[in-house]
């Protein structure tokens, strides 16, 4: 459902300056990436290897980019290839789940770490420098479900799942997210402050009113993925096999998209409405979710690694471990010549107790 919404809010985004869209439009990013993230952060609860993220996250980040770049530039389109500021294409969640995963373990290991980076991102939208280098403002503004996601724990999804008013839930999160987005077109909030790629003031407002529609969006977000938990069905579906496959479809669906839009595919009158691009992000999301693109994407990936580095093999590095061996039968030689040394010296010291004895002996005798 979440890759969907990515897919679908991305392919609604042109047309959010119309009433109907816009609604939709803030609904979907009140709550999609947030949830998005906290999944990502409970699957990655295993210890990260480091080389492994290097394959699996930073080399599609690179490639990624590329190919959106690529994308602008065969339309005629202007876009610098600026690698480092992954702004106008979709790999700044790559790049900030690498960096999520390199220091999870240890973040994970602060006490108080959601509420604290929390308040830290909150304190963030107010510097300038939180931007969209690196994209350094939104991997500190997601952060914090990021972390919540890595500490939440199977059993408290069976606990929450007991709650019999699912309909309750549901009904609550309607309100909410319609009271929400409400708020937010009557006041004039853009939908920046949740995608929580500038600072408070280069999205149009002070940083106190910054900081409070940001709390709103942390309250906001981790309710309705509560409810989300809750409301989740046990039951395998037919099209589970998205959910295994989210890389493909968010590796491919945006570099594709600027190319229908470019050729002008996209904007077929009859394809300019919700209904029917609600259509064709499902089209793009089952074909790009399926094993065949799947496995190119798999063999692609797995074949740039192949070229890039090196096998991993057992290490033997020109004698070192011959010289440690021996490094460590020389100290076990000198640790035998000392024991034997304070051996004779014991049985010296025995011996010569025992002759003082033997004195003392004869002489008490005689």
């Amino acid at each position: 459902m979440l890759i969907f919404l990515v897919v679908f809010g991305h392919m609604i985004s042109t047309f959010a300056d119309t009433p109907e869209v816009d609604v939709i439009y803030k609904i979907i990013f009140s709550f999609h990436m947030p949830a998005f993230i906290f999944i990502s952060g409970y699957l990655s609860k295993k210890p990260q290897d480091v080389m492994k993220n290097v394959k699996n996250l930073l080399i599609p980040y690179i490639l990624g980019y590329t190919l959106t770049w690529a994308a602008q530039i065969w339309l005629g389109n202007k876009m610098d290839y600026e690698l480092l500021r992954p702004s106008g294409t979709v790999m700044w969640y790559v790049l900030a789940l690498f960096a999520y995963r390199l220091t999870i373990e240890a973040f994970g290991k602060i006490r108080f770490i959601v509420p604290l980076s929390i308040i830290f991102a909150l304190w963030a939208g107010t510097r300038m420098e939180f931007s969209t280098f690196l994209s350094a403002s939104r991997i500190v503004v997601f952060f914090p479900f990021f972390v919540a996601g890595y500490l939440w724990k199977s059993e408290y999804t069976k606990v929450i799942r007991k709650f019999k008013g699912k309909i309750v839930v549901a009904l609550f999160v309607i309100i909410l997210l319609f009271v929400a987005t409400n708020y937010m077109i009557g006041n004039n909030i853009p939908v920046d402050l949740f995608r929580g790629n500038h600072s408070y003031l280069a999205s149009g407002m002070d940083n106190v009113e910054g900081m409070v529609v940001r709390g709103m969006m942390y309250l906001i977000s981790f309710t309705v993925i509560f409810a989300l938990l809750v409301l989740m069905p046990d039951k395998r579906h037919p099209f589970i096999f998205l959910g295994r496959n989210t890389m493909g479809i968010y590796f491919f669906h945006y570099p594709i998209m600027i190319l229908t839009n470019g050729l002008m595919i996209l904007n077929i009158p009859q394809l300019m409405n919700v209904w029917a691009l609600f259509g064709v992000s499902l089209l793009f999301v089952l074909i790009l979710g399926s094993l065949p693109v799947d496995w190119i994407y798999t063999n692609i990936m797995g074949l740039i690694t192949f070229i890039l580095f090196k096998r991993e093999k057992k290490v033997e590095d020109e004698g070192l471990e011959d010289e440690y061996d021996n490094e460590e039968e020389d100290r076990f030689a000198v640790l035998a010549q000392r024991r034997m040394a304070i051996e004779e010296l014991a049985a010296t010291w025995d011996t010569s107790f025992d002759t003082e004895e033997k004195e003392e002996h004869e002489e008490g005798q005689s």
